[in-house]
């Protein structure tokens, strides 16, 4: 789905190298730059761009940035609470409550902390969804060409690409199979069909890989797949 987005998209024929410059210079940029509210205008640039410029469909976009949300909300939970032994009777705390011998509780340097990180990390997010909703990955590749990246990482990040959707597509699939038959009813029947899918994927890809090893051994691999990048330079 993000590949066809980033194929269709209204600046899908726009210059690939501005648009990852800009995505790389913004996401460097809120790095370096401590002000959650800087973090916020870049936040709000970059969904802007995306949903009213590139307009990719907000409910597609939402549904990404709530998943990529999921990852980081737990990390700047984890720096938000401070556990310590003794009591809470001391004024540093803006929350806490005792636990045993423990003192579970919220400080402000760390709800400083907890604010920046998961601002610097939603912002960075939305700096990486700009790039890949309206950029292809062959041009992508095709920017990385031109700044002297070598092929070696070029191969692995385009089949690594490739092989993420592939996957997907296929988790995706089995997934649907597994529900028409019950198979998350309950808990434990749903934890029996993860384990399923999880060693059916991971002989998929044993098998995938034994796949494109012979029919690159039929086709004299010398460690080269000159893939041609003249795609993603067409608009520079």
């Amino acid at each position: 789905m993000i590949d066809r987005f980033a194929h269709t998209n209204k600046l899908s024929n726009a210059n690939p190298t501005v648009k990852v410059v800009v995505s790389l210079v913004m996401l460097l940029s809120v790095f370096f730059i401590n002000e959650p509210l800087y973090m916020a205008g870049v936040f709000g640039v970059m969904v802007g761009c995306t949903l009213l410029w590139a307009k990719i469909p907000v409910r597609i976009y939402l549904h990404t940035l709530i998943f990529d949300s999921l990852f980081i909300i737990p990390g700047a939970l984890a720096l938000l609470f401070t556990i310590s032994s003794g009591t809470s009777g001391s004024g540093d705390y803006l929350f806490a409550f005792d636990f045993f011998q423990f003192t579970i509780g919220i400080t402000s340097t760390n709800l400083v902390l907890a604010s920046l990180v998961f601002c610097r990390a939603m912002s960075g997010v939305s700096c990486m969804l700009f790039l890949i909703y309206t950029t292809p990955v062959m041009q992508i590749a095709g920017v990385m060409k031109k700044a002297h990246i070598s092929n070696t990482f070029l191969e692995i990040f385009i089949l690594t690409y490739r092989f993420i959707f592939d996957y997907w597509d296929k988790i995706k699939l089995m997934a649907t199979a597994q529900e028409l038959r019950f198979g998350y009813r309950n808990l434990r029947v749903a934890i029996q069909s993860i384990a399923m899918m999880l060693s059916n994927l991971f002989l998929m890809a044993i098998q995938s890989y034994e796949e494109m090893t012979q029919t690159l051994e039929l086709k004299q691999y010398q460690g080269d797949f000159h893939v041609s990048y003249r795609k993603g330079l067409k608009n520079d």
